[in-house]
């Protein structure tokens, strides 16, 4: 299947139960939030998702996304290119109470009857996926952050106190 625009808005009870699947690719200009985190918003996430039934009957969602974007590197506070991927195995459930009684291997998507954003579900997984600390492997601390065009300050500048010393060294 080529790579095309994911819809934004699904019925996901639908979707697994007709065991639709999805494959395409993501703006991260969509991705608001995910956007607060990184240094631009170029770029694209590749998605795979696949709905369906378990032999419980529980519906679910499990895909992957999977996409490179750029961090500000704690370190040397330039752009660092980070390679996201983040696995989706979701349980869709009704209330936050079904949500409890979910099995371990699934993660809760809480679903009303309305079509939902797919995208926001994406951005949550995505979110989650980042590092805490984004650095370069191999950057170096820096320790000094002037700009290294700049002309060195005058030290012929008049220096006001000059006239207390004159003042001190005539007593003496």
């Amino acid at each position: 299947m080529s790579k095309a625009p994911l819809p934004n808005k699904i019925d996901p009870r639908r979707s697994a139960e007709q065991g639709l699947s999805y494959e395409g690719s993501l703006a991260l200009q969509q991705m608001v939030r995910l956007a607060s985190y990184l240094v631009g918003d170029e770029g694209a996430v590749d998605v795979s998702l696949s709905f369906g039934k378990d032999e419980e009957g529980i519906r679910y969602v499990k895909g992957e996304a999977e996409g490179t974007v750029r961090m500000l590197c704690q370190r040397c506070l330039e752009p660092v290119r980070i390679e996201l991927k983040a696995q989706l195995n979701l349980g869709m459930v009704s209330s936050e109470e079904a949500a409890s009684k979910l099995p371990r291997r699934y993660d809760p998507l809480v679903t009303q009857g309305d079509p939902q954003e797919l995208y926001r579900a994406l951005e949550d997984e995505l979110i989650l996926s980042l590092p805490l600390i984004a650095h370069h492997d191999d950057c170096e601390v820096k320790t000094e952050y002037r700009d290294p065009d700049a002309k060195p300050e005058d030290d012929d500048k008049v220096n006001p106190f000059s006239v207390l010393a004159q003042l001190k060294g005539d007593k003496h």
